[in-house]
């Protein structure tokens, strides 16, 4: 779930060998996606194409912008936004496909445009692998998730998975289904040790198709000015003993999920509930996570009627700001500047509620009012209040408009005592050809 929705200046410094390979990637994409598209054999050939365009008005009190959660990263800014995104993906069966993602922002200082998705993915057997940039989320979680969301840019990526959940053989097959994803990222220059690694792992196991539960661990390592690892340390380290000081010091965050759907539709049919919940660790003791953070939620679905109440905090009693910051990397768990994690941040609470509900067979309305306290531990706590209300119009056609107002009051504006009123205007529309 997107709160606020508005647009965004990314600009961002690398290296001119990472540019130039992000470059030939971007060719090779654009020059697949032109030659499959005039190609003759469009039988084994689907393009997919979604145009969104969306035009935002924003006041606020006392700042020149602010992050749009849960929105790869992007500012919305006061004053006149416009975003205009066009995505695009080329699929050829389900052994490739290639995905374009180019968007062009329009606050009222300039313009910018960049990349938000472009992807290479190929499957071979069971096995998927994508190469690119693309945003990832690793939970059940609807407005948040604690170790992996779209809150940050989006990463560029090597991902290696199952292309779908698997069985094990034999007569261990009655055990359920299983899935295993990992990935391998660089972050940016710009930060204490310039383009640490960041190295993903997630395990999923399905005993039955109502319960799902998984685990995930991601390490932050290595780094410009870190002592280099060899592989057979990293691996050495990764599977014994965490967080060593000196040389293998890492930083690490690690977790499980569960999502359960309880058999409420056998009672009163056509009614759907999932009780969802993410428990996780900052830190471990004897292999067990400890100054923990939890996120549980539940939700309710009939009839294209929606509701959906989740909660999240990550504060830690005695241990002021603990998640997402590190004492060797400083710069926390970061990317550009932005939590990869849960939006909220460090020693915070959020309550969040929304309802959707069908006014007829293409008009829908929703509510929504979230409630975040940042910054716990400290005498003075910031403190977020949120309404919003939106109504979207399905033409049946692929096309979708949506009119939506927020007003955000905010209490001791980062950590000062400034209070903030903030109001928002947004008008989305949505072509799919």
């Amino acid at each position: 779930m997107h709160p606020i929705e508005g647009g965004s200046i990314i600009k961002s410094h690398s290296d001119p060998t990472a540019d130039l390979l992000k470059k030939r990637i971007l060719d090779l994409i654009v020059i697949l996606l032109f030659l499959f598209s005039s190609s003759s054999h469009s039988d084994a050939i689907e393009i997919q194409n979604s145009l969104n365009v969306e035009f935002a008005w924003v006041d606020l009190e006392k700042e020149e912008s602010r992050l749009r959660e849960n929105h790869w990263g992007d500012q919305i800014f006061d004053g006149f936004n416009l975003q205009t995104s066009l995505y695009s993906k080329l699929s050829v069966g389900d052994a490739f496909s290639a995905v374009l993602m180019p968007v062009q922002v329009t606050p009222r200082e300039g313009r910018d445009l960049f990349f938000r998705k472009a992807y290479l993915r190929f499957e071979l057997g069971n096995v998927a692998i994508k190469i690119g940039r693309d945003s990832l989320w690793w939970g059940p979680g609807r407005h948040g998730a604690l170790l992996l969301s779209n809150n940050a840019f989006p990463f560029d990526l090597v991902q290696i998975g199952t292309a779908a959940p698997f069985s094990l053989p034999g007569f261990l097959a009655p055990l359920g289904r299983f899935e295993i994803e990992g990935f391998l990222t660089r972050l940016e220059e710009h930060r204490d040790f310039p383009h640490p690694r960041l190295l993903g792992l997630r395990f999923v196991y399905r005993p039955r198709e109502d319960l799902m539960i998984g685990f995930s661990r991601v390490t932050m390592f290595g780094g410009e000015g870190r002592p280099g690892l060899t592989l057979v340390d990293f691996v050495g380290r990764y599977f014994s003993k965490p967080n060593e000081a000196g040389k293998f010091e890492v930083n690490e965050v690690a977790g499980f999920d569960l999502r359960w759907r309880p058999p409420l539709g056998q009672i009163l049919p056509g009614h759907v509930v999932e009780l969802y919940g993410e428990y996780g660790g900052e830190d471990e003791a004897r292999f067990r996570p400890t100054k923990p953070a939890f996120l549980g939620g539940v939700e309710w679905v009939h009839e294209r009627k929606r509701l959906i109440i989740e909660y999240a905090n990550n504060h830690v009693g005695g241990f002021a700001d603990v998640w997402y910051t590190h004492t060797l990397y400083t710069s926390g768990y970061t990317y550009r500047g932005d939590i990869i994690g849960h939006h909220m941040g460090s020693d915070a609470k959020d309550l969040y509620i929304r309802t959707e509900l069908p006014l007829s067979m293409r008009w829908v309305a929703g509510v929504d009012f979230e409630l975040e306290r940042r910054h716990l531990s400290s005498p003075i706590q910031e403190r977020m209040r949120r309404w919003g209300g939106d109504l979207t119009y399905l033409s049946g056609t692929g096309t979708a408009y949506s009119a939506r107002l927020i007003d955000e009051q905010i209490e001791n504006l980062n950590l000062l005592p400034v209070n903030e009123t903030n109001l928002y205007g947004i008008l989305t529309a949505a072509w799919n050809f």
